[in-house]
């Protein structure tokens, strides 16, 4: 429930606070979000790291005249609160509620969408040259952790952005976590006994003017500094120190802070958890490089600040010299696995779907045009929850699938996960090229029914039917499942169903061979239809001339919004009812 002193707040009334009413409503926002978010789940540990600094922000400069940006958006709840938005906190992580992060839909206060880090500086500086341009007193306010500050764009807006006298504002709200610890040379310059000595010979050598705060939650005094800052508009950073989880004590012993949670209990920690629960593919698949790093002392491990979306955790305990966090940096995983590749090691790059894209150029210029044999395991291809529209990994396909000496699989199951990352590292010295293996998101709902492969060919009947075959994924056979049986009892046609586990090189003399006698084929993907596995049998049957009618059922060309599977693929008409409807149009 909505404490009454957060009913109908608004930037204007934050403004008017005595002192005292001011740390009183910094208590109970803390207090409304650790509860709330115990009930909805959330990204609880950042946004307590932030919650002093956001307020003051606000207290100061006037948004949305003022630019803020955050970076990322997990550090938003605040923002979100003093912007009269406590209310919708009851509709965190449900389809079309409140955001996890920013999204523009929500209110004017929220300038951009954004999920990925690393974003904040180089637009704001766009903000910030166009208000020189057009004489306007306003700053552009960019809000980063020192998790997302060492992404390549953050660097790259940190060289440029001195270059004019910009009233620019980095807000480095520092808690020495990333999602998970940080790792590298900015952790080392803001930590130690002279780290404030450190950041500031980096900050000023830079071209910026410097401030710092060793109290981030101390309200009074991050506002002081920011009027100060306010007085003199140029390219200005106030680095701040905070607690990830601060005033939440079940953060102190959690692995990631509370970084993300589902719902739990603020006094036990029961039910914290920073990912779905149950049987995963990526777990499945952990259990297997577990098993690989004991076997084989020339096997690394590289994520990029994500080791609990590849549930690497224990991985990395065990192995700490040859499995490791690079920190939200994904060119630089990619990057270091080329340098360990060169030198003879046999290398698996763990990433989320959604992230792996911004290595693209990595992946491209690199690893596949020097055709070195390095594995990308990539978790949360499809659907991917209720994180952000951008989090869906449903366009790997389309841009992969164009990189030459690649190689795109996609698994059966847990058991072919396994026995395909085996493959992989065992036979390592074979492979002419990189390998990309996708794998789902969503938790094994009962027994897996292991559809084995044993001729390699890439295909893999799941059921028979005379009448057309379906083409799926792992990741939507349940729907090509509920599609046959629809058919079938609606239309008294029996299909049958294949499986394609090798996305690239795509095997078409066997596709041909299977679709000989099959003139209706139905090819089903949680994938866009631009450039996805509907695109490659379609350009199969164009090439090789073959005679069938195909219906390609996928998602339009399109962002689809965050939400659980069922919702996403109700929005996307790839239910079961519409896609039956769509073919027998």
């Amino acid at each position: 429930m909505v404490n009454n002193s957060l009913k109908d707040l608004s930037v204007k009334r934050l403004k008017k606070l005595n002192d005292k009413d001011l740390q009183n409503l910094i208590n109970d926002m803390r207090s409304f979000m650790i509860s709330s978010t115990s009930e909805t789940g959330g990204h609880i540990g950042a946004n307590l790291s932030s919650l002093e600094a956001t307020v003051a922000l606000h207290r100061v400069f006037d948004s949305p005249k003022d630019k803020i940006l955050f970076d990322v958006g997990h550090q938003a709840y605040a923002h979100k609160i003093v912007t009269g938005r406590a209310d919708k906190f009851s509709k965190l992580n449900s389809y079309m509620g409140m955001a996890r992060f920013v999204e523009q839909r929500e209110s004017e206060h929220d300038v951009i969408d954004v999920s990925h880090a690393g974003t904040s500086i180089p637009i704001a500086s766009g903000i910030a040259k166009t208000f020189v341009e057009e004489n306007k007193n306003n700053f552009a306010i960019a809000v980063i952790g020192d998790g997302c500050i060492v992404e390549g764009m953050s660097f790259e807006g940190l060289n440029y952005s001195v270059q004019e006298k910009l009233p620019l504002l980095i807000l480095f709200i520092d808690n020495s976590w990333a999602i998970a610890p940080n790792v590298g040379g900015v952790l080392n310059m803001t930590t130690g006994n002279d780290w404030q000595e450190k950041s500031k010979s980096f900050f000023k050598s830079l071209g910026y003017e410097y401030f710092v705060e060793n109290d981030g939650h101390d309200i009074l005094k991050i506002e002081a500094k920011l009027k100060k800052i306010k007085e003199n508009p140029k390219p200005t950073v106030l680095h701040v120190k905070t607690v990830k989880g601060n005033g939440l004590k079940i953060a102190e012993e959690h692995p990631y802070r509370m970084h993300y949670s589902a719902p739990f209990n603020p006094d036990t920690g029961e039910g914290a958890n920073p990912t779905v629960t149950g049987k995963t593919f990526a777990g499945e698949g952990a259990e297997e490089i577990l098993k690989l790093m004991e076997e084989d002392k020339n096997l690394y491990v590289i994520t990029p600040a994500t080791p609990y979306s590849n549930n690497l955790d224990d991985v990395i305990k065990k192995y700490p010299n040859r499995a490791f966090d690079v920190g939200m940096a994904e060119q630089q995983a990619v990057g270091m696995a080329v340098g360990l590749a060169l030198e003879g090691k046999k290398v698996i790059c763990c990433f989320q779907s959604t992230f792996m894209q911004r290595a693209f150029d990595q992946i491209y210029h690199d690893a596949a045009c020097m055709k070195l044999p390095i594995i990308f395991l990539s978790a949360r291809t499809g659907f991917a929850g209720y994180d952000s529209p951008t989090h869906h990994g449903i366009m790997d396909i389309s841009y992969l699938r164009c990189i030459p000496n690649l190689s795109i699989n996609f698994p059966l199951d847990t058991i072919d996960l396994k026995n395909t990352i085996r493959d992989c590292v065992v036979n390592s010295e074979t492979k002419k090229g990189p390998t990309v293996i996708l794998h789902q998101y969503d938790p094994i709902e009962g027994e897996e029914k292991y559809v084995e492969d044993k001729n390699t060919t890439g295909f893999s009947k799941y059921s028979d039917g005379d009448d057309g075959i379906i083409f799926t994924l792992a990741n939507a056979l349940s729907k090509a499942i509920n599609l046959k049986d629809k058919i079938k009892e609606k239309k008294k046609l029996n299909y049958s169903i294949y499986l394609i586990k090798n996305v690239k090189p795509f095997n078409s003399k066997k596709f041909k061979e299977i679709v000989m006698n099959n003139k209706s084929l139905i090819c089903i993907e949680e994938h866009t239809l631009p450039g996805g596995l509907g695109s490659i049998l379609s350009e199969t049957i164009t090439d090789l001339k073959i005679n069938n009618n195909l219906v390609r059922i996928g998602i339009a060309d399109k962002f689809i919004n965050a939400g659980n599977n069922l919702e996403c693929s109700k929005e996307a008409d790839l239910d079961t009812d519409s896609i039956f409807k769509k073919i027998f149009k």
